[in-house]
């Protein structure tokens, strides 16, 4: 059990984050005392990090994490993400995490002029470590877990598979300039992907989070509509095993919303199904949206695995199932506490 403030302090870091256990102490113990420990980055870095969010939302990989991702170390200036290995049942060679990333991350055009990927973006190898950058920007991602040498030979093969289906590499073609494609992108507003960047931002900087609803399977994610007030309406679909039903997804939207830590959320519909016999839906969504001038909703459709469902999923990969079985994030029971003073809760 944590009983001091510190030990607290960097219980929580870890909860949200995913980070271990050491790394969280240490970043308390260097933070002053009340300060904020998963700070909100500036406008270039907000926007990078949503668009990589928004990349990142529906892996092409099997992965054993949410989105691939063990952990997230966020600083006011630069997003640290550590990915894990690549997995550990493969059917497919090009299930890696290097040849996934680049697809999704680096910026290409299509016949039409659309960009898939980060518009702007451009990797570098920096002391050992591959970084994303925005050009004309001091925003950086970086990308922890990944071989240099795998890095570069990953995007040179999908530079030229994309290539081959009439792609555009932006990065190739303007390594230090915004290439002509790209530059509608380049100052987008504060519509749309803009005006909900803290919204993707704030839930990739809050990843550890999704590990609390119990055994990880899977999670996906995707840009539903864009709303009346021009922000935009963001889904995601945690799917677990031996979670804690109502308590673990109502417990996720109270620490996503808690003051100080979390977003600036307020609940507006909620749809249990945990109390449905056997057979009903196994799905519960909760949609929140975004206070005052922060525009945006977040729609969280947690659905638990069990019973036969569950006996399929853990047959198909056995190997891929014991190890996320490790990965569940307990959550202690003070954290219940502290959510109920800080009135932190989803009805």
């Amino acid at each position: 059990m944590k009983t001091t403030a510190v030990e607290r302090r960097a219980e929580l870091l870890r909860l949200y984050t995913g980070l271990p256990w050491q790394s969280a102490r240490r970043r308390v113990e260097a933070a002053s005392p009340g300060s904020l420990l998963i700070p909100q980055p500036g406008a270039d870095q907000l926007l990078l990090e949503a668009r990589v969010m928004a990349a990142l939302a529906w892996r092409r990989i099997t992965t054993l994490h949410p989105w691939g991702i063990e952990y997230v170390d966020p600083r006011p200036d630069r997003l640290l993400i550590r990915f894990e290995a690549d997995p550990v049942e493969r059917s497919d060679p090009d299930e890696t995490q290097a040849l996934d990333l680049a697809e999704a991350l680096l910026p290409r055009a299509d016949e039409y002029g659309d960009v898939n990927g980060v518009p702007g973006a451009r990797t570098h190898v920096e002391g050992g470590q591959v970084v994303l950058r925005v050009l004309d920007t001091s925003a950086s991602v970086t990308l922890l877990g990944l071989d240099p040498d795998d890095w570069l030979r990953a995007v040179d093969v999908q530079d030229r598979q994309l290539g081959a289906y009439g792609m555009t590499p932006c990065h190739r073609d303007q390594p230090a300039r915004w290439h002509q494609a790209e530059r509608p992108y380049r100052r987008p507003g504060r519509r749309g992907a803009a005006a909900s960047a803290w919204l993707t931002s704030g839930l990739l900087r809050r990843i550890g989070l999704i590990r609390t609803l119990g055994t990880p399977l899977a999670v996906t994610g995707w840009l539903g509509h864009h709303e009346r007030n021009g922000g935009e309406r963001w889904i995601i679909d945690p799917t677990f095993a031996e979670g804690a039903g109502a308590t673990g997804h109502r417990r996720l939207m109270a620490l996503l919303a808690a003051p100080g830590w979390g977003l600036p959320l307020t609940p507006l519909d909620e749809h249990c199904a945990c109390y449905l016999p056997p057979g009903y839906s196994d799905q519960c969504t909760t949609v929140t949206v975004g206070q005052a001038e922060w525009r945006g909703v977040l729609e969280v459709r947690a659905i638990q695995r069990c019973g036969d469902r569950l006996k399929q999923i853990r047959d198909r990969r056995p190997a891929t199932y014991a190890a996320q079985q490790r990965l569940a994030l307990s959550v202690p029971t003070w954290v219940d506490r502290w959510l109920e003073r800080g009135r932190s809760r989803v009805p």
